[in-house]
C-alpha cells in the first residue's frame, strides 16, 4: 500500500486496502470464485494534511474541482487474460477524507475472467473533474495489492 505524495505535514495520499467480495448467499471463501459468479472489487484511500484536504475541497462555481478515479486489474498469473476496470469518478466530497465501498466499488460480471489464478491491484488517484481514469493525475497517485483469486469452471 502506497501513495504519492507522502510529504508531512503537507500531504498525504494512502491506499489502504482492496477488497475481493462475493454477493451472498455464498459460504465459500471470496478469494476462491466460480466462473459463473459475479465478485466485487473496492478500494479503501484518504487523503490528508493541508495541501491534501484543500485540494479534496476546492469547489469552483458551486462544484468540486478535482475527482477520485479507481482502475482495478486482475493480472493472470501464468497463460491467461488480463483484466481491467474502471468504476464511475468520485468527486471529492467537502470535509470527507476517506472513500471506500460502496463508494469506490465495481462488480466484475460472471465470465469476465478466464479459469486460473490472478494477482489483483487497484490504482486510485486524483485528477481534475471531467478528466476520467486517463486524466492527469495531478500527482496525487496510490498504489495496492490485493488478494490472490482463484477463478474456476464449477
Amino acid at each position: 500500500m502506497s501513495g504519492q505524495p507522502q510529504a508531512a505535514p503537507w500531504i498525504s495520499f494512502n491506499v489502504t486496502g482492496l477488497t475481493v467480495t462475493e454477493p451472498p448467499p455464498t459460504l465459500a471463501p471470496s478469494t476462491i470464485i466460480p466462473r459463473t459468479g459475479s465478485f466485487v472489487m473496492s478500494a479503501q484511500y484518504a487523503i490528508d494534511f493541508v495541501f491534501g484536504k484543500g485540494l479534496n475541497d476546492l469547489i469552483v462555481g458551486g462544484l468540486p474541482v478535482f475527482e477520485y478515479n479507481v482502475t482495478y486489474f486482475a493480472e493472470s498469473i501464468g497463460p491467461g487474460a488480463e483484466w481491467s476496470g474502471t468504476p464511475p469518478a468520485i468527486s471529492c466530497i467537502l470535509g470527507n477524507y476517506t472513500y471506500g465501498a460502496p463508494q469506490t466499488s465495481l462488480t466484475v460480471s460472471a465470465m469476465s475472467l478466464t479459469p486460473g489464478t490472478y494477482r489483483t491491484t487497484c490504482v486510485a488517484k486524483m485528477s481534475p473533474r471531467g478528466g476520467g481514469s486517463g486524466g492527469f493525475p495531478f500527482h496525487v497517485v496510490g498504489f495496492v495489492e490485493g488478494p490472490m483469486i482463484e477463478i474456476y469452471q464449477p
